[in-house]
């Protein structure tokens, strides 16, 4: 909130007038059990849920983060914009993801992850949100807020591309069924 004083002249003498001025947020905030439609490509849709409400975390003495939740990014791909009522909910799951490390003087390997990663409750992208559902059966776990080696990875604001991961699977999947 930004606070500036004016000088108004009247013909009765000068006045301070206090002037507020409210920041409108730019973007709004992801809650517990939003249903995000994601646009990792252009002209496909997937889904990426919410799974619990933001924490500011402690980054370190005094130094906060904006509030942090956990998403879940699932393998579901459409063509059209989907909405809350095509999705068969207690179908959404997690993605299951490999990716491939190409790292220097290292042979390429794979690694496979769990796509439920902590972001900032900030919706930045713009995505937007087409519901609101209970998120406790997507992931039954523990929500860490300590990296592991296959997820909880800190990613920061959502971006336009959220659920890159979803797509390239589709793509992997659609091409190897179309070899057979």
């Amino acid at each position: 909130m930004r606070q500036n004083y004016i000088r108004f002249w009247h013909s009765l003498g000068s006045y301070n007038i206090k002037l507020v001025i409210m920041a409108k947020n730019k973007y709004g905030f992801f809650k517990k059990g939003d249903v995000i439609r994601t646009n990792p490509q252009k002209g496909f849709y997937g889904i990426a849920v919410v799974l619990d409400n933001g924490v500011k975390l402690e980054l370190s003495p005094n130094k906060w983060s904006y509030p942090m939740c956990h998403i879940a990014i699932t393998p579901l791909i459409y063509d059209f914009e989907v909405t809350i009522e095509d999705i068969d909910i207690p179908q959404l799951h997690p993605l299951r993801f490999q990716r491939c490390y190409c790292l220097k003087n290292t042979p390429e390997f794979f690694k496979e992850e769990l796509l439920v990663n902590i972001y900032t409750t900030r919706n930045v992208a713009e995505l937007p949100v087409i519901g609101n559902i209970d998120p406790s059966n997507i992931y039954q776990n523990e929500l860490s807020w300590q990296p592991k080696s296959d997820r909880f990875f800190f990613c920061g604001d959502t971006q336009k591309y959220l659920g890159r991961e979803a797509y390239l699977n589709w793509l992997n999947i659609s091409s190897t069924t179309l070899k057979q």
